[in-house]
């Protein structure tokens, strides 16, 4: 899980493509005439913005944008959400429906809504358009929202958005809030593997980290930090599916790079989850990913 792997891969990075330009001529072009294409609607309609990483990646603002990659190979590809606007989240705006415009095709593209995903199938000469939809999902607050008549939080406490806001379990509506304080992280071994002009696969070792996690938002947002040898903070979004998203992003010697991270919430006290990260620079693409498990320091 640890941001301190971005200046490391980037380094290596950085020099697998130095040693490219030493031994690689420019290969012949390929006719290229594919293309992705991202759109976000909400309903309604409301300002904001969302990012997304893989293929095509970038910011899309609310409410009329699109982002797009051209000029691709027939293949697959994945676009991710990788950040919502919070103030999205708090007005109760979750994904609710991925859909994609190829259903005729051979290979149809595939929305996925539990992961905020498109995966576009690219034929020959073939655009593509996925469609990421945003509705306003009703707060289900259970018992003791904060409008009870006896004023007050017999059954449960008001509903004023804090950290603490949880009912007894720790569940906020139907998703369980993980527990505030100092979590164990076991970053289990991953790796990176590079393609194009050289191709090449280090490993990423195993580690262990201790940081902290705060909830707030009504714990539809977790701040970690310390949670990586460089003290780097992430901060989650909770998604549909109960479980939450974050990414850490930053360059290293002009080499942009973001990594994707994931949270899946098995109980109060557990989660595990997985990083991920493409990179493209100089005719090499780099994919760098591991999971790892956290516990809470009880």
């Amino acid at each position: 899980m640890s941001t301190y792997i971005e200046t490391k891969v980037s380094g290596l990075l950085l020099l697998a493509v130095g040693l490219s330009i030493h031994v690689c001529t420019a290969l012949p072009a390929q006719a290229q005439s594919n293309s992705a294409v991202v759109e976000v609607i909400t309903e309604p309609a409301v300002s904001g913005s969302v990012r997304f990483s893989g293929t095509p990646d970038g910011q899309v603002t609310l409410p009329n944008d699109s982002i797009s990659a051209s000029g691709l190979t027939a293949g697959r590809y994945v676009s991710t959400i990788s950040y919502v606007d919070p103030a999205l989240l708090a007005a109760n705006y979750q994904l609710t429906s991925v859909t994609c415009d190829d259903d005729t095709s051979a290979s149809p593209s595939r929305g996925d809504v539990g992961n905020g995903s498109a995966t576009f199938n690219l034929d020959a000469h073939e655009t593509v358009n996925c469609l990421f939809k945003f509705t306003v999902v009703e707060a289900d607050n259970g018992p003791g929202d904060g409008d009870d008549e006896r004023g007050g939080g017999e059954d449960g406490g008001s509903d004023d958005g804090g950290s603490n806001d949880t009912d007894p379990g720790n569940v906020i509506g139907a998703c369980t809030c993980p527990k505030e304080g100092a979590w164990n992280v076991a970053n289990l071994a991953g790796k990176m593997a590079c393609t194009g002009v050289m191709s090449m696969t280090m490993p990423l070792k195993a580690s262990r980290e201790t940081g902290h996690i705060i909830a707030s938002n009504n714990c539809r947002t977790l701040t970690a930090s310390g949670l990586s040898d460089d003290e780097a903070t992430i901060t989650f979004q909770r998604n549909a599916d109960c479980n939450y998203t974050g990414t850490a992003g930053g360059s290293h010697e002009g080499i942009p790079m973001e990594i994707d991270f994931t949270l899946d919430v098995a109980d109060q006290s557990n989660m595990s989850g997985k990083l991920h990260s493409v990179v493209s620079q100089q005719g090499m693409t780099c994919t760098m990913s591991r999971n790892y498990t956290l516990k809470h320091a009880n």
